[in-house]
C-alpha cells in the first residue's frame, strides 16, 4: 500500500505539501496540486474514503507519534506514564487514542502528516522536543489543533504546552546534593539535541555557579537515556582527574547502568559515590540499594495536555496557554553525605 512518502517523492515535493493538498489546502498551486494528485493517481493512493466523509464533523480521535528512536524508550518508565495520563482523559472523554511509531524524528513529521492526511484525528499531542526537527512548525502550517508536552522552540512560544520545570527541578536536585558536600558531581544527560536535556543541563550549571564550583566539562555526558549509556558514563567520567563524587542522571534507566557500573569498580553506594535518577520509577525504590530519584508528574502532565486539546476541540479554538507541574525529590539509599 503506497503512503504519504511516496506520493512526495514520486511527485518531487515534501510530505507536508502533499498533506495540505489532500486537506483541501489553498496555498497550493495548481501546478502543484495537479502533479501530486497525478501521483497519488499512479501509485493507487487515496485518503481513507470514511474518514474524508467525516471532515466536516468530528474523529473524537485525538493522535500522538512515538520517536522510538534509542534502545531504552520502551522499558523507561515515561513511556508508560504518559500513556497512562493520555488515555485516562481520552476515555473518559469519550474519545480515542491513535498511536503512531517513528524510527527517526524527522519521520515523526511525516507520520504526523500522515494521520492528517487521512482525517483520523481531530488534534495532535507532541511528545518530541527535538531541537532540529520542526514538527510543531509543520502542524502549525496544516492549522491542526495541537498540545505539547514539553516547552515549545521559541519561533512558537504561543503554542500550548505542559511540562514540569526542568531547568528549576535540576538546579534543587544539584543543591541538595551540594548541601551534601559533593562538590565533583557530574551530569549524565540523554540525547543533547533534545530540549529537556538541555533545560536540565542548564539547571545543573546554575546550581554548581551558584554553589561556587567551576564545573570540569569531563563532568558532562551523554547516556542517550539507555543503562548502557549510563554505564558507558561512569567509565568516561571516572578516568578523570577529579572523578565525581556524585551523579545526577536524566532517566532512572542511566542511573541504573551509573549503579551498575560503579558496582564492578567497587566503589561503594552511597558511601564513596552519591546516585540520583529521574522519573521515580517503580523499580527504583526495589533496588539495592534503593535509588534516590526525581519524581516527575509525567502521568498528570499528559492528561493535562490532553484535557487541554479536548477542551479546545469541543469550543472549536485554537488551544492556548500553558501549565508547569512541580516534581519532587524521592531521597531513598544511593545519597549521603560526601565522604570527607
Amino acid at each position: 500500500m503506497s503512503t504519504i512518502r511516496d506520493v512526495a517523492a514520486k511527485a518531487n515535493v515534501h510530505p507536508s505539501t502533499v498533506s495540505r493538498v489532500f486537506s483541501g489546502n489553498a496555498r497550493i498551486s495548481d501546478r502543484t496540486r495537479r502533479r501530486v494528485l497525478a501521483a497519488a493517481k499512479a501509485l493507487n493512493f487515496q485518503p481513507n474514503a470514511i474518514a474524508r466523509s467525516l471532515s466536516v464533523r468530528r474523529t473524537h480521535t485525538l493522535g500522538v507519534i512515538v520517536p522510538h528512536v534509542f534502545k531504552g524508550y520502551f522499558e523507561d518508565s515515561f513511556f508508560p506514564q504518559i500513556m497512562s495520563g493520555l488515555l485516562d482523559v481520552t476515555y473518559a472523554n469519550g474519545y480515542r487514542l491513535l498511536v503512531s511509531g517513528c524510527e527517526s524524528y524527522s519521520d515523526e513529521i511525516v507520520q504526523t502528516l500522515q494521520i492528517l492526511a487521512t482525517r483520523q484525528a481531530d488534534g495532535i499531542i507532541v511528545t518530541s522536543g527535538r531541537l532540529d526537527v520542526n514538527t510543531v512548525g509543520e502542524l502549525r502550517v496544516q492549522a491542526t489543533p495541537l498540545v505539547l508536552i514539553g516547552q515549545p522552540p521559541e519561533q512558537h512560544s504561543d503554542v500550548a504546552w505542559v511540562d514540569a520545570d526542568n531547568c528549576e527541578d535540576t538546579r534543587q536536585v544539584i543543591a541538595r546534593l551540594i548541601e551534601l558536600g559533593h562538590r565533583r558531581i557530574a551530569y549524565v544527560g540523554g540525547d543533547p539535541d533534545t530540549r529537556v536535556v538541555k533545560e536540565r543541563l542548564e539547571g545543573y550549571c546554575r546550581a554548581m555557579h551558584e554553589g561556587g564550583i567551576a564545573v570540569d566539562p569531563s563532568w558532562i555526558d551523554y547516556g542517550y537515556f539507555a543503562e548502557d549509556g549510563g554505564y558507558q558514563a561512569v567509565q568516561r567520567t571516572q578516568a578523570s582527574s577529579t572523578p565525581p563524587t556524585a551523579y545526577y542522571a536524566a532517566n532512572d534507566l542511566m542511573a541504573i547502568g551509573i549503579l551498575r557500573a560503579l558496582r564492578e569498580r567497587q566503589i561503594a553506594v552511597p558511601d564513596a559515590v552519591s546516585v540520583v535518577g529521574t522519573n521515580d520509577s517503580p523499580e527504583a525504590g526495589h533496588l539495592s540499594p534503593a535509588l534516590t530519584s526525581l519524581h516527575v508528574s509525567y502521568r498528570e502532565i499528559a492528561a493535562a495536555a490532553a484535557q487541554m486539546l479536548i477542551d479546545a476541540i469541543k469550543e472549536d479554538v485554537t488551544p492556548t496557554g500553558s501549565r508547569i507541574f512541580s516534581s519532587t525529590l524521592v531521597e531513598r539509599q544511593t545519597t549521603a553525605v560526601c565522604p570527607g
